[in-house]
């Protein structure tokens, strides 16, 4: 104990755990919950025993005194703390003599010796309690002082945190019949606690029904008498001792009056206890009779003038306890409470009685049931004490002997000494010996192999010296070995430096920016044109991020593409704008690739920045200009329009004055034929008539059908602009047939053979791809070859950008000089041995750039023609 006290700390948390032990004791007996009535569960001493056993015996008593002086404001009284004071300072005593330090035990000795005859002698001859009364509390008090003695011994031993707080020395082994002893006491104990809580519970349940019934039963009679009187008697004068009668015996007719004083005698004579008051009110709380002397009739009637009612029960009995004063005990307070029951005598009349009875009879008859109920689980108790500690040393006696004879077992073993380990009804204990003994056993045969091997040591430092000195020699021929892989190394490494220096010249010598990096965004490298690009040498970006050397912006559009470009595989291409360091914003594309490692798993990205801010220039440059184009284009085709239209109307006045004046001429030569003229006026006149006017009228004509030949070519044209484009999925094949249909009568006087394989389907205007390959199939059918009978082929490819049609023939072929010319307006192969307008070709050109396909043509003279016909998969619509 000394040394405990040495090594005890009283630090800043030590001193809190002190006063949080003392501020625990006072508050846990201040705010003590009640067990049974009058008696209420003192749990202080569970902190007052802990400071005890953490602090010593001095500042235990201190904590006891301040726990106990909560009592004063609890019970009313100061005698309390002379047993609550007594039992920390004789259980100090007890642990400083002892060599134990079973708290429970010394407790448990304390109440018989000192703590019991000290409460009786308080409670029997100081406050002058009944002997009953007496024993309960000392019953009560006995149990749960060994109660939080058991809670006190197990918040220290389960909790170390307390004891490390003040003790920190001291080991925290706790011994096992200690341990044993704890939880057989918890196991008996705490049910035994519970089982009394939950019994004096329902004591008080059936004490308080006895109350109810007497009381109902007592009323009950009272009432019936009562109303009797009011039917077979004469009610009471108007006016009783000063006071005014309830308004329900007005009501009725009477002749004479009846004196309180019959009530009194009614109410007196069916009083069952002694003890029981009956009291006759009126409706206005005012005494017409009673049994209490203390109510005198006409009085105001009142039911608790000195205490507090509350509703005890559903059933309408109340009860009236005194004031909480500090000089009046709990148990005395319920003594003096009364219970009292309220009915109401008739329904016509607002009169009732009220039962009033002491609560003193029957708390006897409860304390009665408490102190047998107490005494039990106090014998519970110690016999549970005595079988705790004669099982938990019991058990823990084996043990105990076997660490005693185990702690110099192997010096033991090396004397030669036998070693006696003890048997115990425990297996685990016994297999525990048994272990010990069959390790000693395994010690001895150790150490006599070790004893043999100190015999043979010599010889085995011989064999080891020569396996040492093998394993030098091993160990120079690896060394050898490696001093040659370090070599080969080396030359591996210099390759590797100039492979590595050369692939730097090389990707410094490209112009565009190269970089790569590392999965993390780090820069592992990068070519000239990339410092040059950014201002920055390359010892500046090697092991940084990107956003470590670029503004926000700029590294925020790295970041994010770069986490794009790891998430997938292949070359990722990119279009951006980046400023470089010469201030100016550059259109670029930006081209990245992961690369791996050695073992296959990510390594980085590579990516190479290619400057197309001059392309991007130039194609802006080429879409205002085709937007120029097309706009010209409009333009034109207005103006051919117009004109063409208003060309037509001279055009029909030259065709119809020409007729008029052909007319004219016939009937000039009608007239002329009539005239008589000279021979050679006639002739001259009939030459001019017949040969130099029609002629002239012929050439008229012949050019006036030209031009509107070509304006209506250039109305056809001008309109094919202008036509609106509905796509639709084409069956080609079938169209291909109604075409050829539509032909039969030029393919049959050609003699030609029309083959049409399988054709794809296709999306795109039906009016406009049908006019397309109208003109080709009439084209092959007008330069078809005299020299061997047309046939003409239509097939079909399908590939990724659409579809691509062949018509094929084995015609006359068109030179390779005038396949360009064929697709210009108005251009004919052979004007003079074809008919046609020379428009074909071109609005076919015209068509497929409108339904954004293609048409070129592949020919060779005198062997024949292909002509390709590209439609996209998807509409493009112009």
């Amino acid at each position: 104990m000394s040394g405990q006290v040495q090594n005890r700390s009283y630090s800043f948390s030590s001193v809190m755990l002190l006063v949080a032990l003392m501020g625990g004791g006072f508050a846990a007996n201040f705010f003590a919950p009640q067990l049974f009535t009058g008696f209420s569960y003192l749990f202080g001493s569970v902190f007052v025993l802990m400071a005890l056993r953490l602090f010593g015996t001095g500042w235990g008593l201190a904590a006891g005194v301040i726990a106990a002086s909560a009592t004063i404001l609890q019970f009313g009284h100061p005698y309390a703390m002379t047993w609550l004071c007594a039992e920390p300072l004789f259980v100090g005593w007890l642990l400083a003599k002892g060599k134990t330090r079973n708290v429970i035990f010394f407790d448990a000795v304390y109440w018989p010796v000192l703590g019991a005859p000290l409460l009786w002698v308080i409670f029997r001859y100081v406050m002058h309690v009944d002997a009953p009364l007496s024993m309960a509390a000392l019953l009560l008090y006995w149990i749960t002082g060994i109660t939080n003695a058991l809670l006190a011994s197990i918040l220290l031993t389960h909790v170390p945190g307390l004891t490390n707080i003040v003790l920190p020395d001291v080991p925290r082994s706790i011994p096992i019949h200690h341990l044993i002893f704890n939880i057989l006491m918890v196991a008996v104990l705490i049910p035994a606690i519970v089982i009394l809580v939950v019994y004096g519970r329902g004591a008080e349940q059936r004490v308080l029904h006895d109350v109810s019934c007497d009381l109902e039963d007592c009323v009950r009679n009272a009432v019936y008498e009562v109303r009797l009187k009011q039917l077979h008697q004469v009610s009471v004068p108007d006016q009783v001792a000063g006071g005014s009668v309830d308004e329900g015996f007005s009501q009725k007719s009477v002749s004479a009056s009846v004196s309180p004083e019959v009530f009194k005698k009614i109410l007196l004579e069916l009083r069952t206890r002694a003890i029981s008051q009956l009291t006759l009110v009126d409706g206005r709380d005012r005494v017409i009779a009673s049994t209490e002397n203390s109510h005198v009739a006409g009085d105001l009637f009142q039911a608790c003038p000195d205490g507090i009612q509350s509703q005890v029960s559903d059933k309408g009995l109340s009860c009236c306890t005194p004031q909480a004063v500090s000089s009046l005990p709990l148990w005395e307070r319920n003594q003096r409470t009364r219970y009292s029951v309220a009915m109401n005598v008739a329904h016509s009349t607002s009169w009732r009685v009220v039962g009033e009875t002491s609560f003193e009879p029957y708390q006897l008859l409860l304390i009665d049931e408490y102190r047998k109920a107490l005494l039990a689980v106090l014998c519970m108790n110690m016999l549970a004490l005595a079988i705790s500690l004669y099982t938990s040393r019991r058990l823990a006696a084996p043990l105990l002997e076997l660490s005693r004879v185990t702690t110099d077992l192997p010096e033991r073993i090396l004397d030669g000494k036998h070693t006696f380990l003890p048997k115990s009804m425990v297996a685990e204990i016994d297999r525990l010996s048994d272990n010990f003994r069959a390790m000693a056993v395994a010690l001895g045969s150790k150490f006599q192999e070790i004893s043999l091997y100190s015999e043979t040591l010599e010889a085995r430092v011989r064999e080891r010296t020569k396996e040492l000195t093998r394993a030098n020699e091993e160990l120079s021929r690896e060394n050898t070995e490696r001093t040659l892989t370090e070599q080969q190394r080396d030359q591996l490494m210099d390759e590797l430096v100039n492979q590595l220096r050369l692939l730097q010249k090389i990707i410094d010598a490209i112009p565009n920016p190269i970089f790569y990096r590392d999965i993390n965004g780090v820069y592992q490298g990068c070519n000239h044109a990339f410092e040059v690009s950014w201002g920055l040498s390359r010892e500046e970006i090697v092991g940084k991020t990107t956003r470590e050397l670029f503004p926000e912006q700029i590294a925020e559009k790295f970041q994010r593409l770069n986490g794009d470009n790891l998430n997938q595989t292949g070359v990722q291409i990119y279009e951006s704008q980046l400023r470089y360091a010469d201030g100016l914003t550059h259109e670029v594309i930006i081209y990245k690739a992961t690369y791996d490692d050695i073992k296959g798993a990510l390594a980085g990205v590579v990516g190479n920045i290619v400057d197309i801010s001059l392309r991007k220039k130039a194609e802006t440059e080429r879409d205002r200009l085709v937007v120029e184009l097309q706009q010209k284009n409009k333009e034109l085709e207005g103006i051919v329009y117009v004109a063409s239209h208003d060309l037509r109307s001279p055009l029909v006045n030259i065709q119809g004055f020409s007729r008029k004046l052909a007319k004219n001429c016939a009937e000039l030569e009608t007239l002329v034929a009539e005239c008589a003229l000279a021979g050679e006026q006639r002739q001259r006149l009939e030459r001019i008539l017949r040969d130099s006017i029609p002629k002239s009228l012929g050439f008229i004509v012949g050019s006036v059908e030209k031009m509107d030949v070509i304006l209506k070519g250039l109305l056809r044209l001008s309109r094919l602009g202008r036509a609106a484009l509905c796509f639709e999925t084409l069956d080609m094949k079938m169209m291909m047939e109604k075409i050829v249909s539509s032909m039969a009568y030029q393919i049959d006087a050609a003699g030609a053979r029309i083959e049409i394989g399988n054709l794809g389907a296709c999306l795109a205007d039906a009016g406009q791809i049908n006019q397309v390959f109208s003109n080709l199939l009439d084209n092959a059918v007008k330069y078809r070859s005299p020299a061997r009978p047309l046939v003409v082929t239509v097939f079909s490819e399908e590939f990724d950008e659409g579809i691509r049609y062949c018509v094929e023939d084995n015609g006359i072929g068109i030179p390779r000089e005038q396949q360009d010319a064929i697709w210009e307006i108005f251009q004919r192969l052979s004007p003079d041995d074809s008919q046609g307008e020379g428009l074909g070709l071109t609005m076919a050109r015209r068509i497929m750039s409108r339904l954004g396909g293609s048409i070129w043509v592949e020919s060779e003279e005198n062997v024949g023609s292909r002509f390709y016909v590209v439609v996209p998969k998807q509409a493009v619509i112009q």
